[in-house]
């Protein structure tokens, strides 16, 4: 669904046709050409400013609203140009003031996103340490209510969380014991985006294309499936429902790495629980039909809401090296 529109004409009369969508994603219409992108929005001495990436040829395009005219840059030439729809510049009159009302520093509410999934019947749950970290509660969403999980361990070298809740799990995921191999297929399972999407759960599938992560990191492997902020913390699965990686969305792009995406290893997760006392189940020898790991899927993956301050929200969200995928109302 469009929720903005925005056109702006240069001064040699070329126009630029901006549609703006409530995933943070757009197309840029110009000379009859269409350009995906992705956007975000951000507030510098009180004009909105929406930085854009995946454009075709605009990498890194950025256009700075105030009040009639507009300046855009990036990898074309910088230009000066006035806005000719909407009639006297709704988008930024909408936009230009944060939805955080300062008055609420300390009040706490549902700042992000990210999945975690089942691991034993008693309710524990393994997510990424970056998904839980810094908030003051963690829920999960199970048949239809949102219940506290208690953070028992982190490691925060290897991004890993193990949670409990007080649930009785319908389906339990089992962990591979040994890692995944170069082109190996795998699924991953999760909620990308959060809810802005849908609330169902969404799968992509892919193979192993490296052994190692970001960095000569071989604690990771990188598969060339999708992820997106909201999966962290997802299972990444066999075609056995064997658990063989943990998904880390994004990791590595602000690097400049693109197209391919990262999960920390079934081995590094079996030495993290091993430390706390957490026993996997015994991984299943058969594989499974696409039925049954549809409901394996379903009823053993969780969303996961971050709850914290409001301040504490802006001080995370202006830290350059924060991961957290903030709901977009914070951003």
């Amino acid at each position: 669904m469009v929720q903005y529109g925005l056109k702006i004409q240069e001064s040699n009369g070329e126009i630029y046709e901006f549609k703006f969508f409530d995933d943070l994603t757009g197309f840029l219409i110009l000379n009859n050409s269409k350009y995906r992108f992705s956007y975000s929005r951000f507030y510098h001495n009180g004009k909105i400013s929406i930085k854009f990436a995946d454009v075709k040829e605009y990498w890194d395009l950025a256009v700075y609203l105030n009040e009639m005219n507009v300046t855009v840059s990036g990898t074309k030439d910088f230009f000066k140009g006035k806005i000719i729809y909407p009639p006297r510049n709704k988008f930024a009159e909408k936009n230009n003031k944060p939805k955080i009302n300062s008055d609420n520093n300390n009040k706490i509410v549902a700042a992000a996103s990210g999945t975690g999934f089942f691991v034993s019947t008693k309710g524990h749950i393994i997510t990424n340490n970056h998904v839980i970290d810094g908030c003051d509660n963690n829920k999960l969403s199970f048949e239809g209510k949102e219940i506290e999980a208690l953070v028992l361990a982190v490691d925060k070298k290897n991004d890993l969380a193990i949670l409990k809740a007080e649930v009785n799990p319908k389906k339990v995921y089992s962990v591979a014991t040994e890692d995944a191999s170069l082109l190996e297929d795998i699924i991953i399972a999760g909620y990308p985006l959060g809810k802005k999407v849908s609330a169902a759960i969404k799968t992509s599938k892919g193979s192993i294309t490296a052994l190692a992560g970001y960095g000569d990191n071989y604690s990771e492997f990188q598969t060339d499936a999708a992820l997106n902020q909201g999966n962290s913390g997802g299972p990444i699965m066999d075609q056995k429902g064997n658990v063989v990686g943990v998904a880390v969305a994004n990791y590595g792009k602000q690097a400049g790495v693109e197209s391919f995406n990262f999960g920390i290893k079934s081995s590094t997760l079996r030495t993290f629980a091993n430390s706390n006392g957490l026993k996997f189940l015994p991984p299943n020898s058969r594989e499974m039909s696409n039925k049954d790991l549809g409901t394996l899927i379903t009823d053993g993956t969780v969303y996961l809401e971050c709850y914290m301050t409001v301040a504490k929200i802006k001080r995370m969200i202006a830290e350059a090296e924060n991961r957290k995928a903030f709901f977009s109302e914070f951003e």
